[in-house]
């Protein structure tokens, strides 16, 4: 365009989105190719050599492949907030000398027709903040939030350092508060968000229904990604864990049980996501590649509770689901959806595809 100089923010956000999505799916290619590859009745020199070669060139590749979208894609982040201050013509930062993404204004509802609803007193006075299981996440689908957020929570309060955290990243204004300024991060840094002390009908809940600290940290995340509870409609959990400790979170395709434990042992937060179901406009993810048990969700992030051994002797997952204890059911499907689950090695491998984690240690 003639005269036009920077950048369209929006679109380089959507192309973030975009390519940050396709991490996650070349991600899933990886792996089930991996499972047909090693499960393919196929014997001799020339099979082993095949996956010899699978294992030390081809996965490697693709593995890069999606580690290297999701670095561009963080860095159209990084653009499209520079662009958006230098527009703004704001300096990024308040007086305390952290920076500020709040524009004024706090996320719509998402029933135009129905108002917020208020989160009424100090809600880090929660005993079960900690607990994945005081996670009901409502209409909003951001899973992948709720669970990165969940799992660093249970550790936190495992290590009794929870409380300590909530005071420190979440300020209450007023007595009561009518506002509350939460502390997130971008790109590490600390970026003060300021919401008023409500919540979206629809939106997170604890178990008993009551809005609490997470519809809290809900509201600022909605308003930190756009201003809109859509923009947090979709993403991944190594994203909310970046968001909330401001360390860098990974993202792993398939790990053993064994792996996942070793994690846990070493004070990491840990969430998984289950595998994708076809997407007509996306057509290299393939047909076979969905959930294999009628209880779990697909496309869908769990909190990882425990790796354990069973009565019978096997090492068994706990999962938890973020819609809360009791599961729920999926548009037009008539099967319900568990609320936690505990799967053996072979179970877990069969549905889900991705790891995230953080060390919050």
């Amino acid at each position: 365009m003639p005269g036009f100089y920077g950048a369209d923010i929006a679109q380089l956000r959507a192309l973030a989105k975009t390519m940050s999505r396709h991490s996650e799916r070349m991600t899933s290619l990886s792996t089930e190719l991996g499972h047909l590859i090693s499960n393919a009745r196929w014997d001799g020199r020339d099979a082993a050599m095949f996956r010899a070669s699978w294992d030390s060139e081809h996965r490697p590749t693709l593995k890069k492949i999606s580690s290297e979208l999701q670095t561009q894609a963080k860095e159209l982040i990084r653009n499209a907030d520079e662009q958006d201050k230098s527009s703004s013509g704001s300096s990024g930062s308040d007086h305390s000398g952290r920076g500020d993404s709040n524009p004024p204004g706090d996320p719509g509802p998402l029933d135009p027709d129905t108002p917020d609803v208020d989160v009424p007193g100090d809600v880090r006075d929660d005993p079960n903040a900690g607990d994945p299981s005081d996670i009901n996440q409502g209409q909003i689908g951001d899973c992948w939030l709720l669970a990165g957020i969940g799992s660093v929570a249970q550790v936190l309060e495992r290590e009794g350092k929870l409380d300590e955290f909530l005071e420190e990243h979440m300020r209450p204004v007023g007595d009561p508060p009518t506002h509350w300024v939460v502390t997130l991060y971008e790109d590490g840094e600390p970026v003060e968000v300021t919401v008023e002390a409500k919540s979206t009908e629809g939106g997170v809940r604890g178990a008993d229904g009551e809005p609490n600290w997470l519809s809290i940290y809900e509201r600022a995340a909605a308003e930190h990604r756009g201003g809109s509870y859509d923009d947090i409609d979709g993403g991944f959990s190594n994203e909310a864990m970046e968001l909330m400790t401001g360390q860098s979170a990974d993202k792993d395709g398939e790990l053993d049980l064994d792996e996942i434990e070793d994690k846990l042992s070493d004070g990491q937060a840990i969430s998984v996501g289950t595998e994708d179901v076809k997407d007509d406009d996306f057509d290299w993810v393939w047909e076979s590649d969905e959930v294999n048990r009628t209880d779990v969700v697909p496309n869908h992030a769990y909190v990882v509770v425990d790796v354990k051994t069973n009565d019978d002797g096997e090492k068994v997952i706990v999962l938890a689901n973020p819609w809360g204890p009791s599961g729920g059911y999926m548009e037009g499907d008539d099967d319900h959806k568990s609320g936690t689950l505990e799967l053996t090695e072979d179970e877990y491998k069969e549905n889900f595809d991705s790891v995230y984690s953080v060390d919050v240690k």
